[in-house]
């Protein structure tokens, strides 16, 4: 690219872009700089790291395959232009551990190899204790007190497929076994992260034996496949002697950095032309995982390093313009590096505006169970204009890599905008904006509190996740770039909006949440036409309305941060918003009229929980420091969605009462179905805001 002139480049891509039609052209983005950032962004590039990362096994805070990657990302970082390169060694709370060798071995009654980290990192469970011990190998089955009545274990070495924690306990801990060899269960069945044995019977799934035993110290555990442990099942029941074994292995609770417990971070930048603004963009992806872990998530973090390899380029040769805020890029420790931090660093949230995470975007969908890439929404209680920008971008990388009969009618044989890897596959690009999750690198910007909104691109369904199938063969260039694209995209638009940008911003959030607030609207129409109590199913739908007129009000007033001078436009995009949100009101009347003859029933005055929850005003007590601390401490409800429990805690801002954080949650939780949030009600609400209270994290009165 450096041997062609911006303006020569600039009209050659205008001539390569001339099939496109206008329906995929991105709004939120000027068409030149978008194409820039497509054609530069490489899936291929992105997948060399993975292959560098897949030879360490990284499982956490600790673990000198992750201080290996962090450096590996502070070299790249450095050498690929970003600036303000740190690797940042942080504190932790769970000891170093790294095993350099362990194999299993049939002695007697013939030599054979069973498993070795030679093998796979995965033959050996985490925290295992270093051991090289020969005896009888029993076996155990599924180790239910039954096994456990009939068999003397003691100085033996188990084969079980019950749980390794409660295996260790009863077998190493109570009754003297030397350590286990544990597979799946055999009757296992399916979920989303994990196969069927049946299905997948030479994997070998991520394991760990405890940390810390209780009364007793923990031994080890050599992991197989279904395979295997079916395999030695069989021979163990057959054999007229005793089958012995030797396990050796070599490992400590210590690191090349001492025995201390530490994690890692690698921090950069593309800074910004008006770094003043305090409004970085932070891009992250995760480190640490098991050993290979191509997709989870070595994906993400090179995804994360390609962004801003080509971002850093496109602005150093001229291609396109420096943005006004600075992009942040993180290799973190998953999820707690952010805690640690906001922490250590108790306002630097306030110089964040968004967040994009990156957390398994390289699979091939084709692979497995129909992968898809999944990018969520943000909570309710975080929404931000970005949810319509990352909206716009990805509906614009489908459509453009997804063929359709009509657009081929129309002159364009294959996809319309192709975003192509040289070493990829040519499949469509099976992407979809999602409602919110979290246990992943988005969860620490969104939760309290921190307060970015922040979302993630993760692919689900997923049975290769935490096994040794998560390697290079199920990893798709083309998939990883449109991924790494599509995040490129999004960061840009946000760190170059200004007021020029706003009007078609404004018009983007305010169109999609116009039709956001319909979705809303029809949920209520229907629930007062099916349901038999057409006064509380009335109350319902109100509610739906004013949830979703507050969470579009809250988006629009987010446009107002893009520049200043914009606070006519933003005033009378809320008005927009009231306005529908009275009509919309004024539809349900109608509905309920038509349905009883009567007029809409007035709200009744709060009574029994309800009345309780509206004589609290909630304010949070506790920032970065007393989070990390006590977060821990406040527990769940039951039957309350643990997403739902997060976002009762966001709702807290000292302005909202109890009853108002309740009716916003349980309208978030029916907007997506019963069947995604479960359904929250008023005392789980209560009992869970007094959980709060009761960690010293917030005030209720």
């Amino acid at each position: 690219m450096s041997s062609l002139r911006p303006a020569v480049l600039s009209s050659l891509l205008c001539l390569f872009a001339a099939g496109a039609t206008a329906a995929q052209d991105l709004p939120v983005l000027d068409r030149g700089v978008a194409r820039y950032i497509l054609q530069e962004v490489s899936g291929d590039a992105a997948y060399e790291h993975i292959r560098h990362m897949t030879q360490f096994h990284r499982p956490g805070g600790g673990a000198d395959g992750l201080w290996k990657v962090a450096q590996y990302y502070e070299a790249k970082a450095r050498e690929l232009g970003l600036q303000d390169v740190r690797l940042i060694k942080q504190a932790d709370d769970s000891r170093p551990w790294n095993a350099t060798f362990a194999d299993l071995w049939i002695v007697e009654p013939a030599p054979e190899r069973i498993a070795s980290t030679l093998q796979s990192a995965l033959h050996l469970a985490d925290y295992s204790r270093a051991a090289d011990v020969t005896a009888p190998l029993v076996d155990l089955g599924p180790a239910d007190s039954a096994d456990l009545a009939r068999v003397d274990v003691r100085g033996k070495i188990v084969l079980t497929h019950g749980p390794i924690s409660r295996v260790m306990r009863q077998a190493v801990g109570e009754r003297g076994a030397l350590g286990l060899v544990w597979y799946p269960d055999p009757r296992g069945g399916e979920s989303v992260s994990v196969p069927a044995p049946v299905s997948a019977p030479d994997q070998l799934r991520w394991s760990r034996v405890p940390g810390q035993g209780d009364g007793y110290e923990p031994t080890f555990a050599f992991v197989l496949s279904a395979r295997q442990g079916i395999e030695l099942t069989v021979r163990l029941a057959a054999s007229q002697t005793p089958v012995v074994v030797r396990a050796v292995v070599e490992a400590a609770f210590t690191s090349g950095q001492g025995s201390e417990p530490w994690q890692v971070m690698v921090e950069a930048t593309l800074p910004g032309s008006e770094p003043g603004l305090g409004q970085d963009i932070v891009l992250t992806g995760h480190l640490q995982e098991e050993g290979a872990s191509a997709n989870d998530d070595a994906s993400g973090t090179a995804s994360v390093l390609e962004v801003g390899r080509a971002l850093a380029r496109l602005v150093r040769e001229g291609a396109i313009p420096r943005p006004r805020r600075t992009i942040r890029f993180w290799w973190v420790t998953e999820i707690s590096s952010q805690r640690q931090y906001f922490a250590d660093h108790p306002d630097a949230h306030r110089r964040m505006w968004v967040n994009v995470n990156q957390d398994m975007v390289g699979a091939n969908q084709a692979q497995g169970v129909m992968r898809k890439q999944n990018v969520t929404r943000l909570p309710a209680t975080r929404f931000h204009f970005l949810n319509d920008v990352a909206e716009s971008v990805i509906e614009f990388m489908v459509k453009g890599n997804t063929s359709e009969l009509a657009v081929a009618q129309n002159g364009i044989p294959f996809y319309p905008i192709p975003h192509l890897a040289h070493l990829g596959t040519r499949h469509r690009f099976n992407a979809e904006m999602i409602w919110f999750h979290n246990n992943t690198d988005h969860m620490p910007f969104n939760e309290a509190p921190i307060g970015v909104p922040a979302l993630t691109f993760t692919n689900m369904p997923d049975h290769y996740i935490h096994s040794s199938d998560d390697d290079l063969w199920n990893v798709d260039r083309t998939q990883l770039g449109r991924s790494a694209a599509s995040v490129a995209l999004i960061a840009y638009a946000m760190a170059s909006a200004d007021a020029d940008a706003a009007p078609v911003l404004a018009a983007n959030t305010v169109g999609r949440g116009l039709e956001r607030l319909s979705r809303n609207l029809r949920l209520g129409l229907t629930w007062i036409a099916e349901r038999d109590d057409a006064a509380a199913a009335y109350g319902m739908a109100a509610d739906q309305v004013w949830y979703a007129a507050e969470r579009e009000r809250q988006a629009v007033r987010s446009l107002s941060e893009m520049a200043s001078g914009l606070g006519e436009q933003v005033t009378a995009r809320l008005q927009d918003v009231t306005r529908w949100e009275q009509e919309a009101l004024r539809q349900l009347g109608s509905a309920y009229r038509q349905r009883t003859g009567r007029s809409a029933p007035r709200a009744a005055a709060p009574s029994g929980v309800l009345a309780q929850l509206a004589a609290l005003k909630p304010v949070l007590t506790g920032g970065p420091k007393e989070f990390l601390v006590s977060r821990g401490e406040i527990g769940g409800v039951r039957g309350l969605h643990a997403l739902m429990a997060f976002e009762v805690l966001n709702a807290v801002n000292g302005e909202r009462s109890g009853l108002d954080i309740y009716r916003y949650v349980a309208a978030e939780a029916r907007e997506a179905g019963e069947y995604y949030y479960g359904t929250v009600l008023p005392e789980a609400v209560l009992e869970y805001l007094g959980k709060v209270e009761a960690a010293g994290l917030a005030r209720t009165r």
